[in-house]
């Protein structure tokens, strides 16, 4: 009989990420393997944003003897502003990379301004 202590707690990591920005729109990256679609969570709450993402792992672990790949869920929360437009993010999640596409409002967005010749 083999007796070994093992923690099968889930456990909840904070996704590595990357931001870029240009004139339109901010770009977030975050490295979530191993969560799908329906399991990904993105809510806007105020000020914050927050990823969640839970793993299935699809095995019948009551028929381990002993455990080392942990359950492990990801969640991170972004600060974001009012220079975001909360009705123009998209989110593509594709092989464990989730992208966030915020949009930056109209109003932030830089302006050219024409000089008139006066007559």
């Amino acid at each position: 009989m083999l007796n070994i202590s093992q923690n099968t707690e889930t456990r909840t990591l904070i996704p590595v990420a990357d931001i870029s920005e240009n004139e339109d729109y901010y770009l977030i990256s975050l490295e979530i393997p191993g969560v799908n679609r329906e399991n990904l969570e993105i809510i806007i709450n105020d000020d914050k944003l927050t990823v969640t993402g839970k793993i299935q792992s699809g095995k019948n672990e009551d028929n381990f003897k002993y455990v080392e790949f942990k359950k492990s869920d990801y969640e991170r929360t972004f600060q974001i502003g009012n220079e975001i437009d909360r009705n123009k993010i998209e989110a593509k999640l594709e092989n464990g990379i989730l992208e966030l596409k915020l949009s930056k409002s109209e109003n932030i967005k830089p302006k050219k301004i024409t000089v008139n010749e006066i007559h």
